[in-house]
């Protein structure tokens, strides 16, 4: 849906859009950094909803759909847990990547209080896209937002190529696996999804971190 643009009145139709535009920008920014380069050269477009970022979600916060609908979790979750930061986008590649490791997941994660979580990160262009795909999913995801710092903070290029991903960090924020999507898929193959369990044992450590968000993905 588009921004709702205000009443014409005596104003002119670039006036109008330019208002509209402020309206946007007020409930949430342009997350695809090229189209939001587009609407920088021409600020008489008016942005669809689309393609805005989340501004509801409450600073260091995840949303989730796995209640059947929208929720947003606190970072606290995160606290004396392994957690598999998930890399990539709607597309073929990292849907069925994790159509199959919800199965993994399930298996290695059957509590919530399982020392175990993984968080989306998504390089998706719109929110339609973004939700669909984080419905879903067993876990958690940051929201709908552009994630280009996340991704070059872990090495992860913004190329559909190099998806999925999946780093793997202890409870101490440190790395342990910078990429565990073959032991995944070699789990799923074999049909031995618990053996992913040996490889969260060994990212195990005593030492854990609070507040992790920062830590994790930066200021919010």
């Amino acid at each position: 849906i588009g921004a709702t643009l205000p009443s014409l009145g005596n104003m002119s139709l670039p006036r109008a859009s330019a208002e509209a535009q402020r309206a946007a920008a007020n409930t949430g920014y342009i997350v695809d950094p090229e189209t939001r380069r587009a609407y920088q050269k021409n600020h008489e477009l008016v942005p669809l909803s689309d393609v805005l970022s989340d501004n509801e979600a409450p600073p260091r916060s995840f949303v989730t759909f796995r209640g059947g609908k929208q929720e947003y979790v606190s970072e606290d979750v995160l606290t004396g847990k392994v957690v598999a930061l998930f890399f990539g986008a709607n597309g073929p590649f990292c849907c069925g990547f994790a159509r199959n490791f919800a199965k993994v997941y399930r298996v290695v994660k059957r509590e919530e209080s399982d020392p175990f979580e993984v968080v989306y990160v998504g390089a998706d262009k719109s929110r339609r896209e973004f939700n669909r795909f984080v419905k879903t999913m067993p876990w958690l995801a940051l929201p709908f937002r552009d994630n280009t710092a996340v991704f070059e903070r872990y090495g992860v290029p913004m190329e559909v190529g190099y998806w999925p991903r999946m780093v793997i960090i202890n409870p101490n924020d440190r790395i342990i696996f910078e990429d565990a999507v073959p032991v995944a898929k070699q789990c799923f193959q074999e049909k031995k999804p618990e053996a992913f369990g040996s490889l969260l044992a060994s990212a195990w450590s005593d030492s854990i971190s609070f507040g992790r968000f920062q830590a994790l993905f930066g200021p919010w």
